[in-house]
Order: structure tokens, then sequence, then C-alpha cells
């Protein structure tokens, strides 16, 4: 998988979802510290690199 862009041909309220998702698994405090931390570094990786307009 190294080397592979993703594809960011979604609509931007799937975009808003991934990142609502990911917010929400950053904030479970059921989940281990890895997995966390995991989706807190990809969230503001998407975040920077896809950015959405306000709502």
């Amino acid at each position: 998988m190294s080397g592979n862009k993703i594809n960011t041909s979604l609509y931007e309220e799937e975009w808003q979802l991934i990142l609502d998702s990911l917010s929400n698994t950053i904030f479970n405090e059921e989940i281990k510290d890895e997995v966390r931390k995991n989706a807190r570094n990809l969230f503001l990786k998407l975040q920077k690199e896809i950015p959405l307009s306000s709502s």
C-alpha cells in the first residue's frame, strides 16, 4: 500500500462524516491509547490535506 494515493473523489459530506467519525474515536475512552493516537494522527492529516468549506 505504500506510495498509494487516497481517492479524494468523495463528496464533501462524506469527508465530513469520516472526520466526524475519527473525532468521535479520538475521544472514546473505551479504546486503546494506540488506536486513539492513530485516529488522531489520521484526523489531523486528513483535515490538513482535505480542507472542507465551513458549514
